[in-house]
């Protein structure tokens, strides 16, 4: 096997992994706050791109506005989530919170079965992004590049957010301890909305992303992407958004080369690979990959 092909896998795994970073960002950053693992954020995800879907299709809008009613959803979607699921739950034990969360992404994912079908729609994808350039034997598309470049500086952008803003010290305030940071006139209920405001626009992004990617979506899309977000949260070590960002290009980048190297009916294993890496990796390192940082520091 060349170094050519291994080159080009990775290079095929750039979106995949920049969609998964994105995801992990947000599972991280909620769990960060709220302690708590968001299983609706897969559905957020889904809604995001579901809403691109119809902009572009049936009002025939330009990408850039798909994108920003996209990100409107989500974050409709995720502030919905927190006012009605999860704060009426808040404070009753981490089973509770797990339960509600749980049944908020089966119920979300089971209504737009029922009214779209579980059948796949196609994605319109604008034809400036459809370009491929070649480096000898290597080809990489318009698409995989811009996907990957707007992670990265989104990424950037809210680690320096989180580090050097009266926001970010808020929210590292209240994830440490948010009875202290109450007493110190922060409004924790105010933080809380807030990183799901962050959370959902990045989950958005993510889906209109995987929509032009792979050229469709479904109801049951978000499933498999927001598992493998969550599990690159808990490898990059929960609370590090930069760890979870890194892992989730490291899944990204493994789920495509276990396909890449193995026969093609191993195939369908590309879930149980994401499993698997989950598995040994907690088990040589419980923390994750990268250092647990609840505090955000």
């Amino acid at each position: 096997m060349s170094l050519t092909y291994i080159l080009q896998q990775i290079l095929n795994a750039l979106s995949l992994g920049s969609m998964l970073a994105l995801l992990a960002v947000g599972y991280t950053m909620i769990y960060g706050v709220l302690g708590l693992i968001n299983f609706a954020h897969g559905e957020v995800f889904m809604i995001g791109a579901f809403t691109a879907t119809f902009v572009l299709s049936l009002l025939g809008a330009p990408l850039w506005i798909a994108i920003i009613l996209a990100v409107v959803a989500s974050v409709l979607a995720g502030l919905l989530l927190e006012r009605f699921c999860y704060r009426p739950v808040r404070g009753s034990g981490d089973i509770t919170l797990f339960i509600t969360s749980l049944a908020a992404s089966i119920g979300i994912r089971s209504l737009f079965i029922l009214i779209y079908g579980s059948r796949s729609r196609p994605f319109p994808t604008p034809e400036y992004l459809q370009g491929i350039h070649f480096f000898g034997d290597i080809l990489v598309t318009d698409l995989n590049l811009i996907i990957f470049i707007f992670t990265a500086i989104l990424t950037i952008i809210l680690s320096l957010i989180i580090k050097n803003t009266d926001l970010g010290i808020a929210m590292r305030g209240v994830s440490y301890n948010k009875t202290t940071a109450e007493a110190m006139g922060i409004n924790s209920n105010s933080i809380i909305v807030a990183t799901f405001i962050i959370g959902s626009a990045l989950a958005a992004i993510a889906g209109v992303a995987w929509g032009l990617q792979y050229g469709n979506v479904r109801p049951s899309m978000g499933y498999l992407p927001g598992i493998s977000g969550f599990i690159a949260a808990v490898l990059g070590g929960i609370g590090n958004i930069t760890g979870a960002a890194i892992s989730g290009f490291i899944l990204g980048v493994g789920q495509v080369l276990f396909v890449a190297f193995l026969p093609s009916t191993f195939s369908g294993f590309r879930p149980l690979f994401v499993w698997l890496i989950l598995f040994i990796i907690l088990f040589i390192k419980p923390t994750g990959l990268f250092r647990t940082n609840i505090k955000w520091e």
